[in-house]
């Protein structure tokens, strides 16, 4: 099966009831996702294989007074079941 990539809107918080191991450092909570996700400035794109999330990508606009506005990329995770694919 492919492997898709979407970007996550705070609509859709319930894909991410389906990680697979080792994609996160710490389990999910409900709270913190809903924030994160509400942010406008807050990002995460995901790999998913079927409806598993094998793989995450979070990200933040970052602004500041002397700079442009850049988008940081905070984390990347894998599944081990799909590193190197």
């Amino acid at each position: 099966m492919p492997i898709h990539v979407r970007l996550l809107t705070v609509k859709d918080a319930l894909v991410l009831d389906r990680v697979a191991p080792d994609v996160f450092d710490h389990a999910l909570d409900a709270h913190w996702t809903h924030e994160f996700l509400n942010d406008p400035r807050h990002h995460l794109a995901v790999a998913l294989d079927g409806t598993t999330v094998v793989g995450i990508a979070s990200a933040v606009h970052y602004v500041h007074p002397d700079k442009p506005p850049t988008l940081w990329i905070n984390e990347v995770g894998v599944a081990s079941s799909h590193l190197r694919q």
